[in-house]
């Protein structure tokens, strides 16, 4: 077993108590080695991706979840089907209210509109395949939800970074934690305000592979 995608320190140095353990010659190696970009994560959640490779109306990666990781706020999308592809662990999904569950061999679909989140049951590792097609604005947001938690320099829970990413995300993902009749027309007074204070929905440096690569320890298979 090898560790990797630890979080690395201002020296680059490993932190101890995170990252995550794979066989090199397990299903989970092979996909990581099929990587299209850099492996991202959250520092503060056991949580990891990978770009794998997709065509343009297509946006497909490999996700590693810790067991007991809670998933993402519940949401749906307004244009785009997503599918989940369970190749390790169990994973409990809710759609729409209902509680479902998939385990490694499992692939479930969530159309256009149907509100979802899920989480990591057990203690193993869950790896999943994630498609959403097409890819929507939330391509291009994704990797900046991750990049700020890992950045000093950037507040994510500032109300205008979260007012300005909720606007680029409307009409596109809906997160239904706060009433969209309220959060989306908020979301637009605010933005022109962040944008003007230098806040982005989407920074390019958190597109790079350099940024990732001085924050996340890369798989070395």
């Amino acid at each position: 077993m090898v560790t990797t995608g630890r979080t690395l320190d201002d020296r680059g140095e490993p932190m101890p108590e995170t990252g995550f353990d794979l066989d090199p010659a397990g299903d989970l190696a092979a996909l990581l080695r099929e990587r299209t970009g850099p492996l991202t994560s959250h520092p503060t959640r056991d949580a990891w991706a990978a770009p794998l490779a997709a065509d343009d109306d297509l946006l497909r990666s490999v996700s590693v979840f810790g067991p007991g990781y809670t998933g993402p706020p519940e949401h749906y999308h307004e244009v785009s089907d997503e599918a989940f592809d369970v190749r390790q662990g169990t994973l409990g999904f809710t759609l729409d209210g209902e509680a479902r569950r998939a385990t490694a061999g499992e692939r479930f679909e969530v159309p256009t509109g149907v509100r979802h989140t899920f989480r990591c049951e057990g203690p193993e590792l869950g790896v999943v395949v994630t498609e959403i097609e097409p890819p929507g604005r939330i391509g291009h947001v994704l990797p900046t939800l991750g990049g700020i938690a890992h950045d000093d320099a950037i507040d994510a829970e500032n109300p205008l970074q979260r007012a300005i990413i909720a606007d680029k995300l409307a009409g596109d993902t809906v997160f239904t934690e706060r009433d969209p009749r309220v959060t989306r027309p908020l979301a637009a007074l605010l933005a022109p305000i962040a944008k003007a204070r230098g806040y982005r929905a989407a920074y390019g440096k958190y597109q790079q592979p350099a940024f990732w690569e001085r924050h996340v320890e890369q798989p070395d298979l």
